[in-house]
């Protein structure tokens, strides 16, 4: 399978072991290694193209071009190709690196070296369908592709959401407009008052991603990228902000991956100020989801944990939200919900604890805790049994 305009190629061919060394064909059209087309057997003296690819994923063989920087070129092919890919799959991909080098012409000491890695199969799709979903009070928004009926998360982000003054409101949306190097005006200055023109000083940085019809909220860059950096981050007027660094990866997807009615790949390097409207298709695509859940269950590689958020709005004190947001996507830090979602995120034949365990960890919890922290299971546990 090859890749229109492209110099990767997937590994369609059956290789053939013979005695721990690789054979296979191929025709050699290189006027310096031969003067007429010439069919060569090709031995790789080397590391050689596993031809064994795990489940789920595509070999992806490349030409290597530099053999002192093999990482950087793995990593420049996965940018182009999934520019929010996250670093630590980038990592990961690398680890998959397969080298194999051939004897092209004995008499002239020709060598080629080829580069294969294993790349998940959802980074190949041509037209992948994305989920972009923000908790507010977690200040933090996660990146999902809908690949094969399955959710695959690609990358995590921090984010300033609205003030308690100028909120930011849950629902279910659509990502509909596009704005490269957009221009800022307060909609609350005075009218006369000149607009902040596009550039690095401008409050909505270089890309702006509209996702609400209803109101002038929408996803986008900064001028103040410290502010990411801040623990609380209720501080925008309503929009969401990110990372100048992440809104410039997904400008390049959006347009390189998410535009399809039209070729809008220049975008990537312009500094121009330009709007785009997606298609009726183009925003099926790419659902928005804002939600606000005061707490997380999680696992890692120190085991189950929960954290708990600020509720910024103290909507779980006076349960008045505005006429924009959907009450189903309120969840709040109840011994209910956390029991629930614990419950949830085991199956019945992975380790819980039981009621009776659980339910006195969580009370506790409830009554004393610090926000943005994780507390791990396994240690509240050992620490309820030494009291």
């Amino acid at each position: 399978m090859h890749k229109k305009g492209s110099k990767y190629t997937f590994l369609g061919f059956l290789s053939v072991v013979v005695t721990g060394v690789l054979l296979f064909t191929q025709i050699d059209y290189s006027q310096e290694a031969n003067k007429s087309t010439k069919v060569t057997e090709e031995t790789v003296t080397e590391t050689s193209i596993n031809t064994i690819t795990p489940k789920g994923y595509e070999k992806v063989v490349l030409p290597l071009e530099n053999v002192e920087n093999i990482d950087g070129q793995i990593e420049d092919y996965l940018v182009d190709l999934f520019p929010i890919i996250s670093e630590s799959e980038i990592e990961a991909i690398k680890g998959s690196k397969d080298i194999s080098k051939k004897l092209v012409n004995d008499t002239l000491g020709h060598v080629e070296f080829s580069l294969a890695i294993n790349v998940p199969a959802h980074y190949l799709d041509p037209k992948p369908k994305m989920l972009w979903e923000l908790n507010i009070p977690e200040f933090t928004s996660r990146i999902y592709q809908i690949y094969n009926n399955d959710t695959i998360l690609i990358t995590v982000w921090p984010n300033v959401v609205g003030a308690p003054s100028t909120k930011t409101y849950t629902g279910y949306y659509n990502i509909f407009r596009l704005r490269n190097w957009p221009s800022w005006k307060d909609p609350e200055s005075d009218p006369l008052e000149p607009a902040t023109p596009p550039g690095p000083g401008n409050p909505l940085g270089l890309f702006a991603a509209h996702y609400d019809e209803n109101s002038l909220r929408y996803f986008h860059g900064t001028n103040k990228n410290y502010l990411l950096k801040n623990e609380y981050r209720a501080l925008s007027h309503g929009c969401v902000r990110n990372d100048n660094g992440n809104i410039d990866k997904m400008k390049k997807f959006i347009v390189k991956k998410m535009v399809t009615s039209q070729d809008l790949s220049w975008w990537a390097k312009s500094k121009k100020s330009m709007m785009y409207d997606f298609t009726e298709e183009e925003k099926q695509n790419f659902p928005v989801r804002i939600k606000y859940k005061t707490f997380e269950i999680g696992s890692d590689s120190y085991g189950d944990y929960i954290i708990f958020f600020k509720d910024v709005y103290n909507y779980a004190r006076n349960g008045r939200w505005s006429k924009f947001d959907r009450e189903e996507l309120m969840i709040f830090s109840t011994i209910e919900n956390i029991v629930a979602e614990y419950k949830a995120e085991h199956k019945p034949n992975q380790f819980q604890l039981s009621d009776d365990k659980l339910i006195p960890i969580v009370e506790s919890l409830l009554a004393d805790h610090k926000f943005y922290e994780k507390y791990y299971f396994d240690d509240l546990m050992q620490s309820s049994q030494t009291k």
